[in-house]
């Protein structure tokens, strides 16, 4: 029927994105509904990863996406300066969606897309369940499978008790010089620390275009767009950089959960109530932000097995990232509750100082060890501890957190970018 579909994806973002073209790839026959209310997919942002993140059966489909890709990246935290000698890519999201979209035809099509796949824009999902949704327009779809992934500005009233937050607002420049690095840096805290963590992210694009950006790890969701252009232009005169012009900008305030809410596999709400993907689904690292890697399993779970069998297998999946998740959000605790915001850059420091490359890469892509945990909290303490306030949080609940910012909603999938580590 009309109507019907196999597939029906809430939201145009990166987690629906992923689906479609593992959807694609795996299941090339199927019909797939992809509903989005603004008039274009994927927002505006940009998501970074490290392609080894990437099951092997996921690379086929991943590597169409990838629009830049670096074969390494550097940081300097204080006294450590390192390389980190993994592969680094980047994808912005008008790029993704232009990837995205030719896995569809349109509402304005004429015509289908080869499997009747369609794409519906500028249309608001009012009510759905399990296996149909009704739409502003008064249409009801069918699916066997409805995966609800409208990101964090879709569940604004399910907060979490306890989080911090990492927030940022980044500038994408066009330099009349050439850029000075020819590798993203993905940390460099020169500036103060005040506030808590705080560093400058950047990745070149080209030598001329460069994404810069003011990121920092606080205790609260406040964010002051000229504030964090003054540290991106004093950063910029730092490296000589004195004429360049600012064509986009992204920002973001996403929360760094310390209690348990919205853990890997979470359910939307109600009865037979949709399968929920992306963050809604708890498929973000809480540690980072960076979630394309558990976007990505989400993804090739969903296409490497049938509708009716998804819900099964995605729970199998959550199973095996509780743990992680768990310790992702102890991490959380010691950063936000133990540690005084002007000493957290020494966690960071400790973490790439004492980790391999293969340790730094398991732990972005969700799929640490217990003893990279190990070496992660057990060493000399930072300094500037506060541990009444620690064991306190363990009893005490903060105050619900702000709202999250619509503009935000799946920079992780971001916390995407990231497509963001500690950064993206």
């Amino acid at each position: 029927m009309k109507n019907d579909y196999d597939y029906v994806l809430v939201g145009g973002g990166l987690q629906s994105g992923l689906i479609a073209l593992a959807l694609r790839h795996h299941q090339p026959e199927a019909r797939v509904l992809m509903v989005e209310r603004d008039s274009h997919l994927c927002g505006n942002h940009t998501w970074s990863f490290h392609p080894n993140d990437v099951g092997d059966s996921a690379l086929p489909w991943v590597e169409a996406a990838v629009e830049v890709r670096w074969p390494q990246y550097r940081l300097r935290l204080h006294q450590l300066k390192k390389r980190i000698n993994l592969s680094y890519a980047s994808i912005s999201s008008s790029h993704f969606a232009t990837i995205v979209g030719d896995c569809f035809a349109t509402s304005d099509d004429s015509q289908e897309s080869q499997n009747d796949s369609r794409l519906l824009l500028r249309t608001e999902v009012v009510a759905l369940t399990s296996n149909r949704i009704a739409t502003s327009t008064g249409e009801v779809y069918n699916g066997r499978l409805v995966v609800d992934c409208r990101g964090p500005s879709s569940i604004q009233d399910n907060r979490f008790e306890q989080c911090g937050y990492q927030k940022f607002w980044g500038f994408e420049v066009e330099l009349k010089s050439d850029w000075p690095f020819t590798v993203p840096t993905i940390m460099d805290d020169w500036i103060d620390q005040l506030e808590g963590f705080r560093f400058i992210y950047s990745l070149p694009f080209e030598t001329r275009r460069v994404l810069v950006e003011d990121t920092r790890f606080a205790d609260n969701p406040l964010l002051d767009r000229e504030e964090c252009l003054d540290q991106v232009s004093r950063y910029l005169a730092e490296l000589g950089v004195v004429d360049w012009s600012i064509v986009r900008e992204e920002s973001g305030v996403l929360p760094m959960p310390i209690s348990t809410e919205l853990m890997p596999g979470a359910k939307s709400h109600g009865v037979n109530s949709a399968l929920a993907g992306g963050y809604a689904g708890g498929w973000f690292h809480a540690a980072t932000g960076y979630s394309f890697p558990l976007a990505v399993s989400f993804a090739e779970t969903l296409a490497t097995t049938t509708p009716e069998l998804a819900s099964q297998a995605v729970h199998l999946l959550a199973k095996q990232h509780h743990a992680r998740s768990r310790f992702a959000r102890f991490l959380n605790r010691l950063l936000f509750r133990l540690v005084h915001p002007t000493a957290r850059h020494q966690i960071l420091q400790r973490f790439y100082r004492v980790l391999s490359d293969e340790s730094i890469s398991r732990f972005y892509s969700h799929q640490f060890t217990l003893w990279d945990a190990f070496r992660i909290v057990v060493g000399v303490p930072p300094g500037g501890l506060r541990p009444v306030r620690f064991a306190r949080s363990f009893f005490t609940k903060t105050e619900p957190t702000l709202p999250l910012d619509p503009t935000a909603a799946e920079k992780h999938e971001p916390f995407e970018s990231y497509s963001r580590e500690f950064a993206k």
